[in-house]
């Protein structure tokens, strides 16, 4: 894969982005008017942790729009400033690291969940926004694993057609997801209906992400790829946290996705000195 091939995937990431940064402000200019029917909509149920729920409440949708803002502003702002610093990196770990930031502004869709509460194309609205959040989510985590494969002997040259396979894979999981309609979460996501298999395969490829890392460290002896791997667990840690925002998740959850990313850039630069 081609530095300009590159740029064109950031760049097709970024557009969306914008637009989904004007979705949350406007959603939080509505929700001070009183016009975002937040308040009246009560969720039964919040996901605290994976398919942990407890009984909802209005105050839970303040926190889900908190963490959606979180997740869409603070990701677009580290492009912006990742693509200045490393816009001619070699780095294909900096590269899927920001494929992975860009994915994260898709969770935008889940604020219009409440705006579909009402009206005859309210099931299968809300359901394609969480399809949306969803595929996002799961096109992220094959990003960072990504970043595990090319620290180790995969020519980098072969990324564009793992990407495309991981994609069309995580969009057909995506798609198959059975949702269960009648059930909207204070996430401001619809529930779905095989919570333990999607927290399953979650994990599963946090936890690859982060051990083909851990492996590169080993195989190679390079030090620095313990704290990549350190970051990388920082940033699926946050990002979990940050994904289902029930309070008072969000909280850590942002810090630890900070830090992480922030910490995985710091450490890239030292691996490629000419950065």
């Amino acid at each position: 894969m081609t530095l300009s091939v590159r740029r064109t995937l950031l760049n097709i990431l970024l557009v969306p982005s914008v637009p989904a940064l004007a979705m949350v402000v406007f959603a939080w200019i509505g929700w001070s008017r009183g016009l975002y029917p937040v308040g009246p909509f009560l969720p039964r149920e919040t996901a605290i942790w994976w398919y942990l729920f407890r009984a909802g409440s209005p105050p839970d949708l303040t926190w889900a729009m908190a963490g959606i803002s979180f997740l869409t502003a603070v990701p677009l702002a580290a492009e912006l400033v990742f693509r200045r610093r490393f816009g001619r990196s070699p780095s294909p770990e900096m590269f899927f690291l920001r494929l992975f930031l860009l994915t994260l502004p898709f969770q935008a869709v889940r604020l219009l969940i409440p705006v579909f509460s009402g009206g005859p194309m309210s099931i299968f609205l809300a359901g394609s926004a969480t399809r949306l959040a969803w595929f996002a989510r799961l096109l992220g985590l094959t990003a960072l694993m990504n970043v595990g494969l090319y620290t180790g002997e995969i020519p980098f040259r072969r990324s564009g057609a793992i990407l495309g396979t991981g994609a069309l894979a995580v969009m057909a999981l995506a798609v198959l997801i059975p949702l269960d309609d009648t059930q909207e979460l204070g996430n401001l996501l619809i529930r779905s209906g095989a919570d333990s298999y999607m927290a399953l395969i979650c994990l599963a490829m946090e936890l690859l992400s982060v051990l083909t890392l851990v492996g590169s460290a080993v195989s190679q002896g390079k030090n620095r790829y313990y704290l990549l791997a350190l970051m990388l667990l920082l940033v699926v840690a946050g990002t979990d946290m940050a994904f289902f925002s029930a309070r008072p998740l969000i909280l850590p959850g942002a810090a630890l996705l900070t830090a992480g990313f922030i910490g995985f850039a710091r450490e890239i630069r030292q691996i490629y000195l000419w950065v």
